[in-house]
């Protein structure tokens, strides 16, 4: 099987290029990037592309991992997210109408749902719910769920939109505002975690599991010839804050401080009690997830220390 990964510099491609290099499949991948260069030496054996090109080669199965690198400056880049969204997105979409024959997996979010995680996600949570005026913290849900429903509207198309929630690998930027990554930066450079005392609950997914689901998805299609829907992600087991604090400091020492009663964070598409679904719609596909949140964690941060 074929695979065209576009957006192979970010962390999730790059996790999962890894995966298949270790199973000596690279020769089955076509690597899609704005800088193929960078890719060269770490993706020896794949083909490596400028992005610029996808439109003229043929493609199998297109897994979309493109994205704004860095959400901190989000409040100034909603025409970049909209942009960088929608106009891969087109491309993709305009191929697949001459190649109906294609797969299409794109990686979407669980901020589609919205702002209200007061309760994790669940098969009858509504998406957006919270939202009584667009604010520049909308603009990345926006533009994801603006994608799920074009790709819902072409229904004779191969389209499946994977909403991720948390993702955990070793090819994190440590630079980013994700709560894990300030905590292992912390961690790599031995200095005091501080934080709220909101004890949010976050489901980090491991690129094993990642690849598991890609691979069901591609069974599926294989199997039937067609496939067309959403699924939420999930690992065996979600986290809280309180609990990872407390792993990261049995395992590797983290100090840390809780401070009570401060506001959370900023978090760029908003504050988040409880990010993570019980929607297992996955298991119809046999989707078995082998590592919980702490576990991805905690065997992530080994490799990287």
């Amino acid at each position: 099987m074929k695979l065209s990964i576009l957006g192979a510099r970010g962390q999730i491609a790059g996790s999962l290029i890894s995966l298949y290099k270790g199973r000596g499949e690279l020769s089955n991948l076509a690597l899609y990037s704005r800088s193929p260069e960078s890719l060269a030496e770490e993706s020896k054996g794949a083909k490596i592309c400028p992005s610029k090109d996808f439109a003229k080669n043929r493609h199998e199965v297109i897994i979309n991992c493109i994205g704004v690198p860095n959400l901190k400056g989000v409040k100034n880049s909603g025409a970049e997210i909209f942009e960088t969204h929608e106009s891969w997105d087109n491309l993709i979409l305009a191929y697949l109408k001459k190649h109906p024959d294609a797969l299409y997996i794109s990686l979407s979010s669980g901020a589609v749902y919205g702002k209200n995680f007061s309760s994790p996600v669940s098969a009858d949570s509504c998406f957006l719910s919270g939202v009584t005026e667009i604010s520049p913290a909308d603009f990345y849900a926006i533009s994801k769920l603006n994608g799920e429903a074009k790709h819902r509207s072409l229904e004779k198309c191969s389209i499946v939109d994977l909403r991720i929630f948390s993702y955990i690998s070793r090819f994190i930027d440590f630079d980013s505002n994700f709560l894990v990554a300030e905590m292992m930066k912390a961690i790599k450079d031995k200095q005091v975690f501080m934080t709220d005392d909101n004890n949010i609950c976050r489901d980090y997914l491991h690129p094993e599991d990642m690849l598991q689901i890609i691979n069901l998805i591609i069974g599926k299609w294989k199997d039937t010839g067609f496939i067309n829907a959403a699924f939420d992600t999930y690992s065996k087991a979600p986290v809280s804050k309180l609990d990872m604090l407390k792993a990261l400091y049995e395992k590797f020492n983290l100090q840390y401080i809780v401070k009570q009663g401060a506001k959370p964070g900023f978090s760029p598409t908003g504050f988040k009690m409880n990010y993570y679904s019980t929607n297992k719609k996955l298991e119809k596909m046999g989707y078995k997830p082998q590592y919980s949140s702490v576990d991805a964690i905690l065997q992530v941060l080994s490799e990287v220390l």
